[in-house]
């Protein structure tokens, strides 16, 4: 996630750098927090005794378990808004999948804003995943693909976690938080997120997704645009 900050950086002034997609997953497995969030919100014994790294996104949001899922990083140029910015590309990210059966998702998300989830004291303070608002990825109003997007000048950078198992239903463990609250984490996560094997209705591994998104991305993304430059992509 450093190397993705550092991209984005070298594009503020560099308007002929290519636009980049990165995909990677996490070994070991790790809990990425926003870069506005407090680290108090994460039990680092809990993380360390089970092997699980802590880091700070350059991006915001709240606490992510990455584990067997997929994260993408997207570096761009872009003069839109926002959320025209973030639902193209996430909107790219949906078809590209279509391929293994995912055709039942959609942009939709909850009626939850960021005010409201992010409110001290309430469980979806701390987890990104425990809830959906507006411009979410959903299957069935369930969250699939949790989204954190900065700027910088006119360069874009978002990062997303892409769910592919209920390894982060693991994450109340490592919340600093009472066991009572694990358990309403946990009550709350399951209901209110899906796996991309839930939408496929099979298992799809980190390298099947990737390969989808690797393939069939750009050429989402530049037909949404309009445009005929393509993006060019690095799986690291």
């Amino acid at each position: 996630m450093a190397r993705d900050e550092e991209l984005a950086r070298e594009r503020i002034e560099r308007a002929d750098l290519p636009n980049v997609l990165r995909l990677y997953s996490w070994q070991p497995h790790g809990v990425s927090i926003g870069y506005q969030q407090s680290m108090d919100a994460i039990d680092l014994e809990a993380c360390a005794s089970v092997g699980v790294d802590v880091v700070r996104r350059p991006t915001g949001g709240r606490a992510v378990l990455h584990a067997n899922e997929l994260t993408y990083a997207v570096i761009m140029r872009a003069d839109t808004g926002i959320y025209r910015t973030h639902n193209l590309i996430v909107r790219a990210l949906l078809n590209a999948f279509e391929p293994l059966g995912a055709r039942r998702l959609d942009l939709t998300g909850g009626d939850s804003n960021i005010r409201t989830a992010y409110a001290p004291g309430t469980l979806t303070n701390a987890a990104c995943f425990a809830s959906s608002a507006r411009h979410e990825a959903t299957f069935e109003g369930r969250k699939v693909i949790g989204s954190a997007q900065r700027r910088f000048g006119e360069v874009v950078l978002q990062h997303g976690s892409i769910l592919l198992t209920k390894d982060h239903l693991r994450l109340p463990e490592l919340l600093r938080m009472s066991e009572d609250d694990r358990r309403r984490m946990r009550a709350l996560l399951e209901r209110e997120t899906a796996t991309l094997a839930d939408v496929c209705g099979r298992p799809i591994s980190i390298e099947e997704a990737a390969q989808a998104a690797r393939e069939r991305f750009v050429p989402e993304i530049c037909e949404l645009l309009s445009c005929q430059e393509q993006v060019p992509m690095a799986l690291p």
